[in-house]
């Protein structure tokens, strides 16, 4: 019986009772040690009747191993790998030492536990109990916890136990938490009489008070007492642990038990606490050196130590290792782990030697160049296989056993890596200060340099990452050089300095030939400095070429291409290089490039119309972001969606995203997320007609930092408006002059439009109707739909004001069926307004796409089942299990009124 948990209890029964009818649920129970997390969770696993139960528990001794722990989860299920898409069977094989280490994004073994979960879940609902989660390698918590958010309507139940006091474990945050605390007085009370009915009053009366309400404390504490202390016939003063803390007073009791124990016992008890997988043949191998095997393995199961379950033992608690371990000479620690290195040693495989490289490392007393190798090896494994966390666990105890200075900073260099690709980037900051305090052999300084940028440009300042990376670039490899450059370049336009910019472009050329990116590039920094026309043909001419010869480029290369497209108004060129791009992130399941690829796809959808696409995709960047760690995109894409929400005038959304990004991004000196964040704020208040808002706007940040960065120019259009509509001309200032100069040198007629609008605006009534029609001959010709709507809305009210209201209606009807189309509400209200005035009173709302029903997610699943692809092939490619697929089928349906999936390809095509 578990006293004072009922609330626990009934949360447990409420989560069960979900996963049984197809409800995914995730939670963490947080709390001191012997509070009764496991107690919780062995409730659970005895009410579970009708779910399959599989179990874990973290090791802290296997913190650093790889996989170790996801391991030891889904080793009783490693049957059903093969019903897992390949690649992600592949990468689980190969993270678990089943198959040679094969390349791949880290985040792919996270989508094979989720598929593997799933696949449980075919059979009936899952349970998924993993106890002492902050001691669970990082690997395996970042898998399950990607894998955790991603399920939903699969019947599957995570329940992670972690010790409050503990490091928070990457990704358990992000969970929902049950924080436990001591049992209440009555509850204590009842749980020590039942255990102990025969303590005397003074006992009883003193543990309640020391245990605080720890129930492992209030079971384990009394057993570590005489008969006679706890009838209280002990002389005074014979149990005195209260000066100690609670959780060392519980190991005190376990370590009563093992103190117990004989010499041969007591040594296979200790190579148990420091062998990581619970792996019976190995602890007994091991052990079998110290003349140590089955009998005395029987005498510490008697003891209540260990629990032996089928071919591996676990401790009954991990403060009764903490016990064994505290209790344990240093020596003996040592031999117990050379021991388990010789018994690993003996399989010959890979896996084992990286094993008994840790534990060799373990047991070494100084520098060791040999075992510094063997780490080394273990982890250019672990790169290999993608477990990056890992290789930079390996490769820093590598440098810690390394004789020679400049290899040790070597292998430093190479562990903070492998923390950047891994995504921990304050590990990495760590491991960058080790390596800078030691003699940096000059190959190593450019990589060094690198990672310190990298760290630079999320915690400090870009610019300044911007100039460590020119300043090394002269001395980079070839094969590093170019990302270096590229970088210094993407954080110059973030910050707007032309100058740095402009620096390390021309580095570039010098250092990889002229090409069409490099052109490009040396576009992008000019831009910054004002040289609108020279800058902008640069980009016009990469992009196009990216577009016409894509598969001469690297996708990096494509990635700039796409975003030159979009700045000289090639957005459909953009959307398709970025459509690619997308395509090949999900089929290639490299999740970490999914997040900016989405963003800019977002970002080009947005600008051809497609607002519900955009939408979706800018959403799914967002939550990938979130969820693998990308923290620096966020604010990205939050500053997109906010400007999609501007044009469909969502107010509250639009501000919520907008403001707070506005307020991180200066902080950071980030202008061109600065810049969107703006202008879709100042946008929103335009379609509501706040217009001495939207000058109060746009004037402040031009006076500031933003002012100078050429995304600056974008300002233009919503300043002229509203200084027209305000009657206050004199605050355009020369800003419709560097429009001008854009508009010229841009090629795009779409940006030649908007500039005519605007010539119009601020023209008298005889210019402003040829300036109307010459602008809105140019949208004609192509280019972003929502500004063709709006010019078409500002000539249907010139018209109507000069009195032409045939020619009135038809402008407004035109700008009105587009607003519809893409859904800005706020500016088709605009449109049906001034077509009233003009006396058109038939123009009736128009009925919204029934696409506009389904959520985000139920868009993206149609979509593609209306291609043809199967569940499985939809739940691959948008990181969700096939069963959560068919969950968003089934919803869909309904809204869609069809019956069948044969039906989609014809509803989603006419939409």
């Amino acid at each position: 019986m578990l006293y004072g948990r009922a609330e626990e209890l009934a949360l447990i029964d409420q989560l069960l009772a979900d996963a049984r009818t197809g409800r995914s649920g995730a939670h963490v129970l947080s709390g001191p040690a012997g509070i009764g997390k496991t107690a919780l969770l062995d409730y659970t696993a005895a009410k579970a009747q009708g779910l399959r139960v599989i179990r874990v528990a973290g090791i802290e001794l296997e913190a650093e191993l790889p996989f170790a722990g996801l391991h030891l989860l889904l080793h009783p299920v490693l049957d059903r790998l093969d019903a897992l898409p390949a690649p992600q069977a592949a990468a689980l094989r190969s993270a678990f030492g089943l198959a040679p280490a094969a390349p791949g994004d880290r985040f792919l073994v996270g989508l094979a536990v989720l598929s593997m979960l799933a696949e449980l879940a075919e059979d009936g609902p899952v349970l998924c109990l993993v106890d002492d989660a902050q001691w669970l390698d990082r690997s395996s918590t970042e898998a399950l916890t990607f894998a955790a958010r991603r399920l939903h309507h699969e019947g599957v139940l995570l329940l992670f136990a972690v010790r409050g006091e503990a490091r928070e474990p990457a990704g358990l945050t992000a969970l929902t938490t049950r924080e436990l605390t001591g049992l209440d007085p009555a509850a204590s009370a009842a749980l020590l009489d039942e255990r102990y009915p025969e303590l005397a009053a003074q006992v009883r009366a003193r543990l309640l008070a020391e245990t605080e309400g720890n129930p492992l404390a209030l079971v384990e504490l009394p057993s570590a007492l005489s008969t006679e202390q706890r009838t209280g016939h002990a002389p005074a003063g014979s149990y005195d642990l209260a000066t100690l803390p609670l959780s060392t007073r519980v190991q005190t009791a376990f370590g009563a038990r093992a103190a117990r124990l004989d010499d041969a016992a007591t040594s296979l008890l200790l190579i148990a606490a420091v062998e990581e997988t619970g792996r019976l043949e190995i602890v007994l191998a091991a052990a079998a050196a110290h003349h140590a095997g089955p009998t005395e393995l029987a005498a510490i199961e008697d003891s209540g130590l260990l629990v032996r379950q089928g071919n591996r033992i676990t401790f009954r608690h991990p403060l009764a290792r903490a016990a064994v371990l505290g209790a344990a000479p240093m020596h003996r620690r040592l031999d117990a782990h050379r021991a388990l290195a010789e018994a690993l040693t003996a399989s010959r495989s890979p896996e084992a030697a990286d094993r008994a490289a840790w534990h060799r490392a373990a047991a070494s007393t100084g520098p060791d160049d040999e075992i510094a190798t063997a780490l080394e090896t273990a982890a250019l494994r672990a790169a290999e296989r993608a477990d990056h966390a890992l290789a930079a666990a390996a490769m820093e105890r590598a440098a810690e056993l390394t004789v020679e200075p400049h290899t040790a900073a070597r292998r430093l260099t190479c562990a903070a890596h492998s923390a950047a690709t891994s995504g921990d980037l304050h590990r990495t900051a760590a491991l960058v200060r080790r390596a800078y305090r030691g003699p940096v052999h000059q190959t190593d300084a450019p990589r060094l340099d690198y990672l310190r940028a990298i760290v630079e440009s999320e915690f400090g300042s870009r610019h300044r990452a911007a100039r460590i990376l020119i300043d090394a670039a002269g001395r980079a490899p070839a094969d590093l050089v170019s990302m270096m450059l590229v970088d210094a370049m993407r954080n110059g336009v973030l910050v707007g300095d032309a100058e740095l910019t402009e620096e390390a472009a021309t580095l570039l050329q010098q250092r990889t030939g002229r090409t069409p990116i490099s052109e490009g590039m040396i576009g992008m920094a000019r831009m910054l400095g004002g040289d609108d026309e020279a800058a902008l043909h640069r980009l016009h001419a990469c992009a196009m070429h990216a577009h016409s010869h894509p598969a001469g480029l690297s996708p990096d290369e494509r990635m700039n291409a796409a975003a030159m497209g979009l700045m000289t108004g090639l957005d459909d060129e953009a959307r398709d290089l970025l459509t690619t791009l997308v395509t090949d992130a999900r089929e290639q399941s490299t999740l970490r490039l999914l997040p900016m690829r989405l963003h800019y796809l977002a970002s080009a959808e947005y600008a051809t119309g497609r607002l519900r696409d955009a939408t979706v995709h800018a959403e799914e960047a967002l939550t990938l972001a979130d969820s693998i760690g990308q923290h620096h995109q966020i604010d990205g894409l939050r500053s997109i969606l906010a400007w999609g929400a501007a044009q469909i005038g969502d107010e509250q959304r639009c501000r919520e995203l907008a403001e707070p990004t506005l307020t991180a991004a200066l902080d950071r000196g980030e202008l061109a997320t600065a810049l969107l964040a703006t202008t879709a704020l100042g946008l929103l208040d335009l379609g509501a007609g706040r217009y001495d808002r939207v000058l109060d706007r746009i004037e402040s940040a031009s006076r500031g930092p933003m002012g100078s960065h050429y995304m600056a120019v974008f300002f233009t259009p919503l300043r002229v408006e509203a200084a027209m509509r305000t009657g206050q001309p004199a605050r355009i200032g020369e800003a419709l002059e560097r429009f001008r100069r854009w508009a010229d040198a841009s090629r795009s007629p779409w940006i030649q439009g908007v500039y005519a609008r605007c010539l119009a605006q601020t023209s008298s009534d005889d210019e402003a109707g040829a300036h109307y029609a010459t602008a809105v001959r140019l949208h004609e010709k192509g280019g972003r739909p929502f500004e063709r709507a709006r010019t078409q809305l500002l000539y249907g009210e010139w018209l109507r004001r000069a009195r032409h209201k045939t020619e009135a209606r038809t402008s407004l009807r035109a700008a009105l069926e587009t607003f519809d189309r893409i859904g800005a509400s706020v500016w088709a209200g605009r449109a049906r307004a001034e077509l009233r005035a003009t006396g058109d009173t038939g123009r009736q709302p128009a009925t919204a796409s029934i696409l506009d029903l389904l959520t985000p997610q139920e868009l993206q699943v149609v979509r593609l089942a209306a291609h043809g692809l199967s569940n499985r092939e939809i739940g691959a490619q948008l990181f969700l299990s096939p069963r959560t697929v068919g969950y968003h089928l089934y919803k869909a349906y309904p809204k869609l009124g069809v019956a069948v999936r044969a039906e989609l390809p014809a509803l989603v095509h006419q939409q």
